[in-house]
C-alpha cells in the first residue's frame, strides 16, 4: 500500500494501543535500569531483584497479551497495582527523600488519557491515599532495608527518578494531543454522517425488504459542517486511500460480491471504518452505499452494451454486478440514471436501429 501508516494507524483506539505498547516498553526499560541503580549504587540485591523482577513481569506479561486486550481494563489494573508497587519502594526512600513519589505523578494524567476526567479524580485520591500511608507508616515503623549515608547516592537515586519520569509525562503529553485530536475529528464526522443516517433511516423504512437498503440516497452535510470537515482533513492522504479503496472495489471487483461491506473493505487495507467513509466523501459520493452501486450502476450499463439482451437475461446482469434482487437493481438504477432500466435498454435499442439505418 502507498497509504501513510501513520494516517491508517490513526484511529483513537489505534493510537491508544500504540501509546500503551510504548509506555510498556519504556517503562520496562525504565524498571531495569532503576534495578542496576539498586544494585551498584544503593547496593540493594533486594530492591533491585523487586524491580527486576517487575521489569520482566511488566514486559512479558504485555507480550502474551498485545494481540488481544481491552484497553480500559488492562489501564484499569495498571493504574491500580503499579502506585502499589511504586509505594513499596517509597517505604524505605521516605526517610531520605520524598522525590521517589514522583513514581505516582503521571497517573492521573494516564487516567485523563484513557478514561476521562471522573477517573481523574479518582486516581488522583487514590494516590494522595498511597503517599499519605506511606508517611503515616513510616512513622510508625521503622522500614531500614537499606541505608543511604551517602549524600551522592541520594542525589543520584533522586536524578534518575526525575529524568525517567520526565520522558514518561513526555511520551503522555505527546499522544493525549494525538489522541484529542483523533477524537475531534472523529466527532466532526460523526456529527456530519448523523444527519445522512437519520434521512437514510426515514428513506430505509419504507423499504418492503432489508435488501433494498442499498439503494443509494443522497444527502448533502450544512455548509458550516462540510467545511469544518475539509478544514480538518488532510486532503492528499485521504486521496491516497481512495486510491487503495478504487483498486480494492473497481479494479478487482469486490462491488460484484453482493455482500461487500465497508467492514469487509477495512479488513482488506487495514484501515478503518472512518477513514475508508471520508475518503469516499471527499470524493464526491455520499457514502460507501452510493459509491458502491455507482459501481454496480456502471458495471451493468457496460453489461448492456457488451451483450444482446435477447440472449442474456436482465436478472444475469444485475446479478453479476452485485445486486442481491431487482427491485433494489430498479430503485436504485433510476434513483441513479433517472430512467428506469427498461427505458434505458429501450434507448440501447432505438440507438442500435439508428445505427443500422444509418450503415
Amino acid at each position: 500500500m502507498t497509504t501513510d501508516k501513520k494516517f491508517i494507524d490513526g484511529s483513537v483506539d489505534a493510537l491508544k494501543r500504540k501509546l500503551i505498547s510504548q509506555y510498556v516498553y519504556l517503562m520496562s526499560g525504565i524498571l531495569l535500569g532503576y534495578s542496576l541503580v539498586f544494585y551498584f549504587v544503593i547496593k540493594d540485591s533486594f530492591f533491585a531483584a523487586c524491580t527486576f523482577a517487575y521489569s520482566v513481569l511488566l514486559f512479558y506479561t504485555f507480550i502474551i497479551i498485545r494481540k488481544s486486550y481491552n484497553v480500559k481494563v488492562l489501564v484499569h489494573l495498571y493504574l491500580t497495582y503499579a502506585p502499589l508497587f511504586a509505594g513499596f519502594i517509597m517505604l524505605d526512600f521516605w526517610k531520605y527523600s520524598a522525590a521517589t513519589a514522583m513514581w505516582l505523578l503521571p497517573v492521573p494524567l494516564g487516567a485523563h488519557i484513557f478514561l476521562g476526567k471522573k477517573y481523574v479524580y479518582i486516581y488522583s485520591i487514590y494516590i494522595l491515599l498511597i503517599i499519605i500511608a506511606v508517611s503515616v507508616l513510616t512513622k510508625l515503623f521503622v522500614f531500614d532495608y537499606f541505608n543511604l549515608s551517602d549524600v551522592n547516592v541520594i542525589v543520584i537515586s533522586d536524578t534518575f527518578v526525575g529524568i525517567v519520569n520526565l520522558a514518561v509525562f513526555s511520551l503522555l503529553i505527546y499522544y493525549n494531543e494525538k489522541i484529542r485530536k483523533a477524537e475531534i475529528e472523529e466527532n466532526i464526522f460523526n456529527k456530519i454522517t448523523f444527519s445522512e443516517n437519520k434521512n437514510d433511516n426515514q428513506i430505509n423504512n419504507n423499504f418492503s425488504d432489508t435488501n433494498e437498503a442499498e439503494a443509494f440516497v443522497f444527502t448533502e452535510p450544512a455548509d458550516k459542517d462540510r467545511m469544518m470537515y475539509a478544514d480538518s482533513e488532510n486532503t492528499e492522504k485521504y486521496i491516497a486511500l481512495f486510491k487503495e479503496v478504487k483498486n480494492i472495489v473497481e479494479e478487482k471487483a469486490y462491488f460484484k460480491d453482493v455482500d461487500f461491506t465497508i467492514s469487509q473493505l477495512s479488513n482488506i487495507l487495514r484501515s478503518n471504518n472512518l477513514y475508508i467513509s471520508k475518503s469516499i466523501k471527499l470524493n464526491g459520493f455520499s457514502n460507501f452505499n452510493h459509491y458502491l452501486n455507482m459501481c454496480r450502476i456502471e458495471n451493468v450499463k457496460k453489461l448492456l452494451q457488451e451483450n444482446d439482451i435477447s440472449k442474456v437475461t436482465l436478472m444475469y446482469i444485475y446479478t453479476a454486478s452485485g445486486f442481491s434482487n431487482q427491485s433494489t437493481f430498479n430503485r436504485v438504477f433510476k434513483q441513479i440514471e433517472g430512467i428506469t432500466p427498461s427505458e434505458y435498454i429501450m434507448t440501447i435499442k432505438e440507438e442500435e436501429d439508428r445505427d443500422v439505418v444509418h450503415e
